[in-house]
């Protein structure tokens, strides 16, 4: 080996990554976490992304979804900051969730636990009531609420610290209403909750329920976003009903902290390109997948700025 080979040897190691780690990656199937259930929009997002991302890492990859539901989310969020940086672990993040449970002190990981890859989905939040609900709209439920404090329960399609929670906690502290949060901890149980009228109203995110709102199956009063969604053009944002309340959650992928990152890059290029593969465009769009690509230090902002404002909120209203 010549001393220039052994200088490039030598400033590729110093980056952290081998130079057989980077040319071969991956050599073996990479898993996927998902800290939620089956069917629900994490999931869907996390299976129609993993196919593409397949196609781009190159000929031979294989990405597996391995679901580890439960606490919120807080299992398979441990999960991923605990498995091994090498790249063949990574998971989907689902700020501001993701972000509250640390917090309020009560995760097993930090924010530094995780490496970002990329955001994939900012989906708007959405409430909804059962389709007999006496109230026709957001005011009119608002005021309900305020005339019998703590009696309208809102289920969640998360736990604590949730976004639809502190979406729900947001309203009260602004509009003067006072409902009651149910945590279901993930979509399934929540929308089987509110369409067999077991609670008057519910949160989740857009995306999971567009065909109950199409079908008539629930009423939809409010998306907490800046501007209507192209997905349902009819219904009313929050802020046009006068509720400056904007609520998103964000759907994205990190790796544990430590994972090499000529094996983050590829992982980021492999998720830009099936971001704009027209395969999975015409997928996404049919999902019915609300699409926001962010490379990996565009997200890392992201988080950061959402773990500030979850810190400041925390100080004044904590959610437990």
């Amino acid at each position: 080996m010549n001393i220039r080979s052994l200088l490039i040897g030598t400033i590729i190691a110093a980056m952290g990554v081998a130079p057989s780690v980077a040319s071969e990656y991956p050599a073996k199937p990479i898993e996927m976490i998902v800290a939620f259930a089956p069917g629900g929009g994490t999931d869907v997002a996390a299976r129609s992304i993993a196919r593409f991302m397949q196609k781009h890492l190159g000929e031979g990859a294989s990405i597996a979804v391995i679901n580890k539901p439960g606490a919120g989310g807080e299992i398979g969020w441990t999960t991923l900051s605990q498995g091994k940086p090498d790249g063949y672990t990574i998971g989907m993040i689902n700020p501001p969730a993701f972000n509250a449970l640390a917090v309020e002190g009560k995760a097993k990981y930090t924010m530094d636990s995780f490496q970002p890859i990329g955001n994939v989905v900012l989906d708007p939040g959405i409430l909804v009531v059962t389709k007999n609900s006496p109230y026709k709209t957001l005011t009119e439920l608002v005021d309900a609420s305020k005339a019998a404090p703590g009696t309208i329960v809102v289920g969640t399609s998360g736990a604590a610290g949730s976004s639809e929670h502190i979406g729900i906690l947001s309203l009260n502290r602004s509009a003067g209403s006072a409902f009651k949060p149910a945590f279901f901890g993930s979509t399934a149980p929540v929308r089987q909750a509110i369409l067999g009228g077991h609670i008057p109203a519910a949160t989740m995110n857009l995306s999971e329920a567009l065909p109950l709102v199409r079908s008539g199956d629930v009423r939809l009063l409010g998306v907490m976003a800046q501007e209507r969604s192209q997905y349902l053009p009819d219904a009313p944002t929050f802020k046009e009903q006068g509720y400056d309340l904007v609520v998103m959650t964000s759907r994205g992928l990190a790796a544990p902290a430590g994972t090499p990152p000529a094996v983050v890059e590829k992982l980021q290029s492999a998720l830009k390109a099936a971001m704009e593969d027209p395969e999975y465009v015409r997928t996404a769009k049919e999902a019915e997948i609300p699409l926001a690509y962010l490379d990996a230090k565009a997200y890392r902002a992201l988080i950061d700025r959402i773990t500030s404002e979850l810190t400041e909120t925390w100080k004044v209203t904590p959610w437990r």
